[in-house]
């Protein structure tokens, strides 16, 4: 947190001299090419190519319960990544992954060690926003060690770091308010000029995998298969402070079915499969803060998550997750060759994605 902070810092100096050489603090760019309609509520900035990176902190948990007797709370280390990306017209790409002098503080830790690689993409259709998500998390932890009646070695843990999670996931969302812009949130395509909220009505597929490679027997979870599929339903809403500063938050519940199968091991090294299908619910949180100034713009994102079955039972998978994040941004020109990959693109496509 402390490498974050200062980044942050760093950031927010950098914007403060940036304002300070334009002198005027005139948002307008003139790229040279036709520009898209402006709303009256938000300034599209879609003809430019915006290059960014951004730190995260990432935590997550998923907790499995099988019986009265066995109940495992699986988790990484808390983890700090590093992405890139970028976002052209109708198209967001991003790559992530925790390099090691991000982690550094998790060899004094008793937990082992977590690596985590990620990658997204979206595309955009007017008021409609398709993302996927790719992630593979590796090395976890029992969070709950000392509830089970298992000898421990020399450390306050059971460690699984041959434990990893795959993660696929697809969300549609479609923003009801035309007035409003989802992607001013998290990037610099769109500025919001004006204060404004919205629904935003939303289908989710998502896939896990836990596979344990370890050879190791006992209380391990050899793999675990579970597959969402979940509306959600929040509620969002953008105060413009200044002209290149605003404020974000969102909050909603969630509702699905979760289809679960699972493979492991008890105490007598024997194997157990449990498999069934579960109506799960849960909700969402996210606050935002962006700083748009010319070509450059940066934030501060934070979301939580936390939806599965009750604790109870009859209860299989509760999976919790949150990250926080600082991005910052460059707007330019865009070369000629990705221009022309996306106006094929949007040519072939059914519908019209500009």
């Amino acid at each position: 947190m402390r490498l974050i902070h200062h980044f942050f810092v760093i950031a927010i100096l950098f914007c403060a001299n940036i304002t300070t050489v334009t002198g005027q603090g005139d948002t307008t760019i003139n790229d040279g090419q036709k520009k898209f309609n402006d709303s009256a509520y938000f300034t599209r900035y879609d003809t430019l190519l915006h290059l960014s990176s951004w730190i995260s902190k990432n935590q997550m948990e998923y907790k499995l319960v099988y019986d009265n007797d066995l109940r495992l709370v699986l988790a990484p280390n808390s983890l700090s990544s590093l992405s890139f990306g970028f976002s052209y017209r109708y198209l967001e790409l991003g790559i992530g992954f925790s390099p090691h002098f991000l982690n550094a503080d998790q060899g004094k830790k008793k937990t082992g060690e977590s690596q985590i690689f990620t990658f997204r993409t979206s595309f955009s259709m007017h008021r409609f926003n398709l993302g996927i998500d790719l992630s593979s998390v590796k090395g976890f932890y029992l969070k709950n060690s000392q509830e089970l009646k298992a000898s421990l070695p020399d450390t306050p843990y059971l460690l699984f770091p041959d434990l990893r999670v795959g993660y696929f996931s697809m969300l549609l969302r479609y923003n009801v308010n035309p007035r409003f812009s989802t992607a001013a949130l998290t990037g610099g395509t769109q500025v919001q000029r004006r204060s404004a909220y919205t629904f935003l009505p939303s289908f989710q597929f998502a896939i896990f995998k836990f596979n344990n490679e370890s050879k190791t027997t006992g209380l391990t979870t050899e793999s675990t298969y579970s597959t969402d599929l979940n509306f959600l339903f929040p509620l969002a809403g953008t105060l413009v402070i200044t002209p290149k500063l605003s404020a974000t938050m969102g909050f909603g519940p969630s509702f699905g079915v979760d289809f679960f199968k699972t493979i492991s091991r008890n105490d007598s090294n024997k194997i157990v499969i449990a498999s069934g299908t579960k109506l799960i619910s849960g909700f969402s949180f996210q606050t935002a803060i962006t700083f748009n100034s010319g070509r450059l713009f940066s934030g501060i994102e934070s979301r939580y998550r936390n939806y599965g079955h009750k604790i109870e039972d009859i209860s299989r998978l509760i999976k919790e997750y949150s990250y926080f994040q600082l991005y910052v941004g460059w707007r330019l020109r865009p070369p000629r060759f990705m221009k022309k990959s996306l106006d094929w693109g949007n040519k072939i496509s059914p519908v019209d994605l500009d």
